[in-house]
C-alpha cells in the first residue's frame, strides 16, 4: 500500500498551467525535432514496452503520479511512497504470438528507503529456421529479458529521488548480447501537484558480432493533480525518446466506487501522421483489500490492439492497528509500620510539683497499705520498659490475572488427500498469501484440512476468510482452545 505523496496546499490552477507549459513547447518543437529522429536506430526496444494495467489506461501518463511496484518502471523515485511490501505482475499479448511478461517486487527498508526487483521478459513462439534452399534447420527461439534492482528515498517531506540498474540480455536465435544500463529520477509535491522527471536506459551499446546499436535512451517528465477527495486523478505527460518523435499524454482516472476505478487516456505523437500510437485508450481497475487487478486497451494499428492484464498484492495491508491504552493507576504502597511507643509505666506518674513536696504523714489505720505490683513507678529507667507488641504488616491484595484474549484460525477444511492440501497451498503461495507457518493437519472426521494462519483479533480473521473466499477458496474461522 502506498501513502499519498506529501503536499503544502491544494491549487488546481496549477495543473491547468502545466498543460498551458507543455502544450506549446511540444508543439513547437515538432517542426524542427523530427528531421534528427533515427527512428528504429536503436537496440533492446521491449524496454519502451509499458508497465501495469493502471498506466495503460491513462495513455502512459505515469511520470508524476506513478504508485505501487509499477512505478520502478516509470520513475524510480515515485517508489518511495511505499509502506507495505507488494507484488506485482502483468501479461500483455501483441502482433499474434508476441507476448510481454513482467514481474516485480517492492519492499521498504527502513531508513535505506524502498528496494525493487522485476525481470521483463518478451518473447516469440519458437521459429522454424530454413536453409539456402529451404530446408528445415530445426527451431530457434528469439528473447529479449532485463533484470532491474532499484532504489528509492526521500530526501525531505516533499523531494524524493531514485535509481534503476539493470542488466539486459537479447537472444536471436545463434546470436545474443548482452549490456547494463541506469535509470534516475526525481519527484516533488508542491501546492497540491506532484511532478516528476525520469531519464531510463542510460548506458553502452548493445553489440551483436562487433556492431554497437545504442540504448532506447528515453526522457520523461509529468505532473498530477487530484480532485474531490482524491477521487478523480488528472495527469499529463511529455516523453522525449531518443529513436522516435516526441510525445504527449494526457489521462484520468474516476474512482466510482471505493473498489472500482475507470481510467481513460489520450496519446498524441508528434512529427508524423496516422502513428498507431496516437489514439485513445481506456482501463478498468478493481479493488480487493489486499489486491488490485487492472486491465487495459491500447492503440496498436488497425490490424491489432494490445491488451494488458496486470495485478497487485499488497503485503499486511488488513492488519489491525493497535490502540492506544489508557494509563493504568499507580499501584498504592502501604505506609511502612510504626513501632509503637514504648510505656513506662502502668499508672499515671505524678507531677513535678508532687513528687518533689515532702509526703505527708497519713494515719496508718487511715490509709490501707498498698501492694507493691499496684504502686505507681515514677523514675523507671527506659531500658527497663516493657515494649508494646508490634503489629503484623497487612499483605498487599493480590490481583487477580487477566483473562487470556482469544486467539483464531484460519482454516481451509475438506480435502480429500494431502496432495491437494499442498497444491492448495501451492496455488495461495502464487497469489501472495503467506504460507510458511502453515499446518496441514489431518480432520477432524476424515481427509485433511490446513490451518492457514492464527490471529488474536476477529476481524482480521473474518477479513482473511472473506478474501479467500472471493478467490473461490474455502475458508472458515475457529476459535483456538485455550
Amino acid at each position: 500500500m502506498s501513502r499519498p505523496p506529501r503536499a503544502f496546499s491544494a491549487a488546481s490552477r496549477v495543473f491547468a498551467i502545466l498543460a498551458m507549459v507543455l502544450i506549446p513547447a511540444s508543439v513547437s518543437g515538432v517542426r524542427t525535432a523530427h528531421a534528427d529522429v533515427s527512428v528504429g536506430a536503436s537496440s533492446a526496444d521491449f524496454l519502451s514496452f509499458e508497465i501495469g494495467g493502471r498506466s495503460a489506461g491513462m495513455a502512459g501518463a505515469q511520470t508524476g503520479i506513478a504508485t505501487g511496484v509499477t512505478a520502478q518502471f516509470w520513475n524510480p523515485a515515485a517508489l518511495s511512497t511505499l509502506t507495505q511490501s507488494q507484488v506485482g505482475a502483468m501479461h500483455a499479448n501483441w502482433l499474434q504470438g508476441l507476448s510481454y511478461e513482467w514481474l516485480g517486487v517492492a519492499r521498504p527498508m527502513g531508513k535505506l528507503g524502498v528496494g525493487s526487483l522485476s525481470i521483463a521478459y518478451f518473447h516469440t513462439p519458437g521459429i522454424q529456421g530454413v536453409d539456402e534452399f529451404d530446408n528445415p534447420t530445426g527451431t530457434f527461439r528469439v528473447y529479449d529479458a532485463a533484470l532491474t534492482a532499484g532504489l528509492s528515498r526521500e530526501l525531505s517531506r516533499a523531494i524524493s529521488i531514485g535509481a534503476n540498474a539493470k542488466m539486459i540480455r537479447q537472444s536471436l536465435g545463434t546470436v545474443s548480447a548482452s549490456a547494463p544500463a541506469l535509470d534516475f529520477g526525481i519527484r516533488a509535491t508542491a501546492l497540491g501537484t506532484t511532478f516528476g522527471a525520469a531519464v531510463q536506459n542510460l548506458g553502452p551499446q548493445i553489440s551483436f558480432n562487433g556492431t554497437g546499436y545504442p540504448m532506447p535512451r528515453q526522457i520523461r517528465l509529468g505532473a498530477g493533480h487530484a480532485f474531490l477527495n482524491e477521487r478523480i486523478q488528472l495527469a499529463a505527460d511529455y516523453n522525449m525518446p531518443l529513436d522516435y518523435y516526441k510525445d504527449l499524454r494526457i489521462g484520468t482516472e474516476v474512482r466510482a466506487h471505493p473498489n472500482v476505478s475507470l481510467r481513460v487516456g489520450y496519446r498524441r505523437e508528434f512529427g508524423t501522421s496516422n502513428d498507431p500510437a496516437t489514439g485513445l485508450s481506456y482501463g478498468l481497475g478493481l479493488h480487493f483489500h489486499q489486491l488490485e487487478l487492472d486491465y487495459a486497451l491500447t492503440p496498436s494499428n488497425q490490424f491489432d490492439d494490445v491488451h494488458r492484464l496486470s495485478f497487485g498484492y499488497s503485503f499486511g495491508a488488513g492488519s489491525e492497528e493497535g490502540k492506544p491504552e489508557a494509563p493504568k493507576p499507580p499501584k498504592e504502597t502501604p505506609p511502612p509500620a510504626q513501632p509503637a511507643p514504648r510505656v513506662i509505666a502502668s499508672g499515671n506518674p505524678p507531677s513535678r510539683a508532687t513528687a518533689s513536696a515532702p509526703a505527708a504523714k497519713a494515719p496508718a489505720a487511715s490509709v490501707p497499705p498498698v501492694p507493691a505490683t499496684q504502686m505507681p513507678v515514677a523514675s523507671a529507667p527506659l531500658a527497663s520498659a516493657t515494649p508494646a507488641p508490634t503489629p503484623a504488616p497487612v499483605p498487599a491484595p493480590v490481583k487477580a490475572p487477566k483473562p487470556r484474549a482469544p486467539e483464531y484460525d484460519v482454516v481451509l477444511p475438506g480435502y480429500a488427500s494431502e496432495s491437494s492440501a499442498q497444491a492448495e497451498l501451492k496455488a495461495l503461495e502464487l497469489l501472495g498469501f503467506r504460507v510458511k507457518d502453515a499446518i496441514l493437519e489431518k480432520g477432524p472426521e476424515s481427509g485433511y484440512r490446513v490451518r492457514l494462519a492464527r490471529v488474536r483479533s476477529k476481524s482480521n480473521a473474518d477479513d482473511m476468510a472473506a478474501a479467500l473466499a472471493r478467490m473461490s477458496f474455502r475458508a472458515v474461522v475457529e476459535v483456538v482452545p485455550r
